[in-house]
């Protein structure tokens, strides 16, 4: 097996930390919401489902990046191929011992900023619902173009603040919470804001946007998630689907953008 790892010397790139703002290096299990309602729970399986299908289909070697406690290169490596994952914080790092002791994927800890990967290490990497807590996402796409062989491809999940769930809720000032925080608005963490032309602006030279496409439609709009809980399984189940296919043919309006770059010579 060739080795991807240019010098493990930069694994702990906690680097500098001195600029503003902060890189976010101890993410927390506390930080993740308890999604209870068929809504949350639609569209995390989607999401998954959406990443690890993209990485599958090109095969090969895959990184996660921001990887948290490494779900999505677990899943990558039960595929069948070589997965890596790699996270800012130590913690997420270490609950993989717990929740996935039988993970075959290879995790260390570093920021997506600064890959500690040799030139043209992997067939694709996936990025879920992570880059707008990164400080400098272009830079983290440059890392990805230079990590990346030609034709392999970068897969970005980001959530949409622009959604049109969030954009009734800005408008009716009412849903649900995290914390002492809307869900239409943006985390403290998050150094920027997800949106389509937020996405549409990642383009940095080697990484050509080849698809763009959305994740369901209506999350935590207010009272939909307990209208689903009362509603038949069948019914549930038709509805989401039909607004995931609405969604995936407007990513401005979905709750999630799927981002799909090939990397280019």
């Amino acid at each position: 097996m060739d080795k991807p790892v240019d010098s493990f010397d930069r694994a702990d790139t906690s680097a500098d930390t001195s600029q503003t703002p902060d890189f976010d290096l101890e993410h927390s299990f506390e930080e993740y919401v308890d999604f209870h309602h068929p809504d949350g729970r639609f569209l995390f399986r989607r999401i998954e489902d959406a990443l690890v299908g993209e990485a599958a289909a090109i095969g090969g070697r895959a990184l996660d990046v921001a990887c948290g406690a490494g779900k999505l290169a677990s899943l990558l490596a039960e595929r069948g191929g070589e997965a890596w994952g790699i996270d800012p914080s130590a913690e997420m790092l270490g609950l993989r011992a717990f929740v996935l002791p039988d993970s075959e994927a290879l995790l260390l800890r570093g920021v997506g900023e600064r890959l500690p990967f040799a030139d043209a290490s992997f067939d694709s990497i996936v990025c879920q619902g992570a880059l707008d807590h990164f400080v400098d996402p272009p830079a983290f796409m440059r890392e990805a173009a230079r990590v990346l062989r030609p034709g392999g491809r970068a897969v970005i999940a980001l959530a949409n603040y622009g959604s049109l769930s969030c954009r009734i809720g800005r408008w009716r000032q009412r849903g649900p919470t995290n914390g002492d925080r809307p869900y239409w608005q943006p985390p403290r963490d998050h150094h920027h804001t997800g949106s389509l032309p937020f996405v549409r602006g990642l383009g940095v030279e080697g990484l050509r946007l080849e698809r763009c496409y959305g994740l369901s439609l209506l999350w935590l709009l207010p009272g939909w998630g307990p209208l689903l809980d009362r509603l038949p399984e069948r019914l549930r189940r038709t509805l989401l689907d039909v607004l995931d296919r609405v969604a995936n043919r407007l990513p401005a309006q979905a709750d999630v953008i799927v981002s799909v770059w090939r990397a280019e010579p």
